[in-house]
């Protein structure tokens, strides 16, 4: 354990000492332009440069774009919707942009309440790793459509919604690339939340093993996959990045919160400073230039 907190702190430390170098390299004074929701803008994390967003001064975009030498205007912000980001956060965009990152899609399908959903039937089932079991015993209380968890109750909707959202996040492509015709626009993904084998969740985070299977490859995996299709744009996956990092490893190898604060900063099943810095650093290595 000692030695993941070693390497979470050189994460830290690499994206300091690289933003530090002269980038005679880069692009110097490229303006790069941070559009998106709470997982881009860092929510929680020192120092909060606008309360009413959330927006950190060290997430990912902070950190790459000193780490490159470009010229930064972040306005993610933490709730946005594709449509917040067409009526707040576009015009940021101008026609001298080189280059747009954009997060974004996890609360237009409802991220928060699918959490506490799965949160909730996970609580509630206890320790019986499946709520058919908590219902058999007799071991939890609450509703039982609450018990049967978030796959139960969102799965029959989630391709309406990812459908619904993909449309919106075309034309909100159309938008930017219409705003900044030259500029690189890059489709920045979610990270591992959940970890491959959910059996690892057990006494970690209260999550059915069923519904963490689910939220991971449906409800992160669909909206990678939303991302990633998008025509005329880049996709930068953060998804392989967090493996070993989720919200179930041990609290000293977390780059993700889970139901609670309890690896450095950042707000519940958001990425903390670890996960910021090592995304900036993989970004850096390429996407830059």
């Amino acid at each position: 354990m000692r030695l993941h907190r070693c390497l979470s702190v050189l994460a830290i430390a690499a994206v300091g000492v690289l933003g530090t170098l002269s980038p005679a390299t880069a692009d110097t004074g490229k303006k790069y332009v941070a559009l998106g929701d709470s997982f881009a803008a860092g929510v929680g994390i020192p120092t909060i440069l606008d309360q009413s967003c959330s927006r950190s001064d060290h997430n990912y975009a902070h950190l790459f774009a000193a780490q490159r030498g470009y010229s930064l205007t972040d306005v993610t912000c933490g709730g946005a919707t594709t449509d917040s980001v067409t009526s707040t956060q576009l015009s940021a965009v101008t026609s001298d942009t080189g280059l747009v990152t954009l997060g974004i899609g996890g609360n237009d399908i409802g991220f928060t309440d699918i959490v506490k959903a799965c949160v909730e039937a996970g609580t509630l089932g206890g320790g019986s790793g499946t709520a058919i079991g908590a219902l058999a015993t007799g071991s939890a209380s609450g509703s039982a459509e609450a018990l049967l968890g978030c796959k139960n109750k969102f799965a029959a909707s989630m391709p309406t919604r990812l459908a619904q959202t993909s449309a919106k996040l075309t034309t909100l492509v159309v938008a930017i690339r219409t705003r900044a015709p030259q500029a690189r626009i890059v489709l920045v993904g979610y990270p591992k939340i959940l970890p491959d084998d959910a059996s690892t969740c057990l006494g970690q985070q209260p999550v059915l093993p069923d519904d963490a299977n689910w939220a991971r490859d449906t409800v992160i995996g669909g909206l990678n996959t939303m991302l990633r299709s998008q025509a005329g744009t880049e996709y930068f996956s953060t998804f392989e990045l967090y493996n070993g990092h989720d919200v179930c490893q041990p609290v000293a190898n977390r780059w993700v919160n889970g139901t609670k604060v309890e690896n450095g900063d950042g707000m519940p099943f958001h990425p903390n400073q670890y996960g910021h810095a090592a995304t900036a650093q993989q970004m850096a290595a390429t996407i830059a230039g």
